[in-house]
């Protein structure tokens, strides 16, 4: 018997499921008599008595197979091979079924939560979701009118135009839309925009998610994406090692640390092409999201093994608001194995808005952000991210980093390394580190990386002050202590700034580059290798190749390329929720909030 499908009725799905099981009923079993078997009743007179008790050759195909070997196969194939495999017959319909939907990814949208309700409504899929990813975009507001709607298309087919013209691309001659076009996107954008408002201020996404996440009873994986966060990388994330072989392969350190879900993702807003300015709602990123879905996972009494949240604005930690969050969960996530966590410490700025500001304009979102960031460093200091991973004992991959620190003054970080980590505890599975936008001294960092030589494999440091300290003599100490030649990857990005311990206390400055970005530098690259291969002694950071950000071209370049190349047509996306495409136009999933039964009831936000 195959896994929990002893009681499923798979031949009767849920009158609303787009996902309906597609079997072949008029399949025939397959036939084993050949030639010689038919030729044995035939010459039985002529025949060895011994021949004849031979049995009839079988014909040995996928349906001879235990199930145990077919679900072992499934979770080696791609999506495609699998929704072809359900097309053959019955038994193989129901046995790809379980590997179907792994993974969820949805926004914010009444097409995305319709379709999520349906696949909660089947009778096989939602026991076998084991992600699910939330992205953060939504529309923001106040609603455009059609004139300002008009002029947000126009100014962003000139961007279009310059970029594609930069790069010697046809798309560089393509002919603005017709107005008439446009206008047609302005009442879609009405209409995604008014539904969204009404979802927000009743509470009712809360209520969607409870009720679906409590049918999914082997939820492991939890992703709440702001901001593009975990939409860069090449490697997937699901935790394969702890999940059964649910998940795919198990990525870590650096671009590693990523997921697929939301590389190539297309969104429900896609067809709102004129307007890509979506992001988080301003000034709380992320924190609707978060705390809707976490608020979910706790009332149907999930304990999650993965959870990757960022870009998540500081203000969801601060426990005297009385709103829900980490502290509420309890013992909850005690079985995390994978921990990420990005966390914004000020108000975030459109790069449009910065470039068009005057003088005046600018001074007063400088002190906006830090004033906020200086509001996080109080909140950071009282230890709210560091009790909160104390309490995850089991952690094998484990990121916390905070972003957008005032660049006008490097010096002010938004908490110390010991804000955030248990110094005097020690993760015994621990194989994965990485710290961003912290400071600390490198007696502190070595001292806790050095309690975790024996399991920790990879190390990533970015954006990181050294406040009294120099890199001149933290790199030899890790490379010493860690012994770096025997782990897969030691990397540092970013800023890497520190204080001289000479005499002269001269102030350090290394630019390291992004690789997801703009690319690592050179140095960076360097410094890489001098971890890694025990011959090179020579420390490749010196007063002499200081570096520091380069301001003049990064703008720049960031208008010219926003996010190039990142947001293709992703198969997983595709099959399930943002974007779809139906041969009938619009979507077979109805509103949710349009049945008369769902009555919200708005928890404590």
């Amino acid at each position: 018997m195959w896994p929990e499908t002893a009681n499923d009725t798979p031949d009767q799905p849920h009158p609303s499921s787009n996902f309906t099981p597609i079997d072949n009923q008029n399949e025939e079993q397959p036939q084993t008599h050949d030639d010689d078997t038919q030729m044995q009743g035939q010459e039985q007179d002529d025949t060895p008595a011994a021949s004849q008790q031979q049995p009839p050759k079988t014909l040995l195909t996928l349906l001879t197979l235990p199930p145990e070997i077919l679900h072992h196969i499934c979770l080696h194939l791609p999506l495609k091979s699998i929704r072809s495999l359900r097309l053959t017959c019955r038994h193989l319909n129901l046995i790809g079924a379980c590997h179907a939907l792994p993974e969820l990814v949805f926004y914010l949208h009444t097409t995305d939560f319709a379709a999520l309700r349906s696949i909660a409504s089947h009778p096989i899929y939602p026991r076998y979701v084991r992600s699910l990813v939330y992205g953060c975009d939504i529309l923001p507001s106040p609603r455009l009118t059609l004139k300002q709607y008009v002029s947000e298309c126009r100014r962003m087919e000139k961007r279009r135009a310059k970029m594609h013209a930069r790069h010697a691309c046809d798309e560089a001659n393509r002919p603005p839309k017709p107005l008439a076009e446009v206008k047609e996107s302005y009442k879609e954008y009405k209409r995604v925009h008014q539904a969204q408002e009404e979802i927000m201020e009743t509470g009712r996404d809360y209520e969607m998610l409870k009720e679906v996440v409590g049918k999914m009873t082997n939820l492991r994986e939890v992703m709440v994406s702001s901001d593009f966060e975990f939409r860069l990388g090449s490697l997937t994330t699901s935790s394969a090692s702890g999940s059964g072989g649910h998940g795919h392969e198990r990525g870590a350190g650096g671009g590693g640390m990523k997921s697929d879900a939301l590389k190539n993702c297309r969104t429900p807003f896609d067809k709102l092409d004129c307007l890509t300015q979506l992001d988080g709602e301003k000034g709380q990123e992320g924190v609707r999201h978060l705390r809707a879905i976490l608020m979910a996972v706790k009332e149907a009494g999930i304990e999650l093994k993965s959870l990757c949240a960022g870009l998540i604005h500081w203000s969801f930690f601060n426990e005297s608001l009385g709103q829900f969050g980490f502290h509420s969960m309890g013992n909850m996530l005690a079985n995390l194995t994978r921990f990420e966590l990005l966390v914004l410490p000020g108000p975030s700025q459109d790069p449009e808005e910065l470039q068009g500001a005057d003088p005046a304009e600018m001074n007063n979102m400088t002190i906006d952000v830090m004033d906020e960031i200086f509001r996080c460093q109080g909140l950071m200091r009282t230890g709210v991210i560091r009790k909160l991973v104390r309490g995850l004992p089991n952690l094998e991959i484990l990121s916390i980093g905070f972003m957008d620190h005032a660049e006008d003054n490097d010096f002010i970080f938004p908490a110390r390394l010991q804000d955030v980590i248990p110094m005097d505890f020690t993760f015994p599975n621990l194989e994965s580190l990485k710290l961003e936008g912290l400071e600390t001294e490198r007696q502190e960092l070595t001292e806790f990386l050095v309690k975790h030589k024996e399991t920790l494999m990879k190390l990533e440091l970015r954006d990181m002050r050294l406040i009294t300290t120099s890199w001149r003599k933290l790199l030899p100490d890790l490379k010493y202590e860690l012994n770096t030649e025997l782990m897969e990857d030691v990397s540092i990005y970013g800023m890497a700034l520190g204080q001289a311990e000479e005499d002269d206390q001269e102030l350090e400055e290394w630019f390291m580059g992004d690789p997801e970005d703009h690319g690592a530098t050179e140095l960076a690259s360097r410094v890489q290798k001098y971890f890694m291969d025990p011959a090179i002694g020579d420390i490749p950071l010196s007063r002499d190749n200081m570096e520091p950000i380069p301001e003049d071209d990064l703008m720049e370049e960031f208008l010219d390329h926003p996010f190039q190349g990142i947001m293709p047509e992703h198969e997983l996306a595709e099959l399930i929720l943002g974007g779809m495409e139906f041969p009938d136009g619009g979507h077979p999933f109805g509103n949710p909030f349009d049945d008369a039964n769902f009555e919200p009831h708005p928890g404590p936000w």
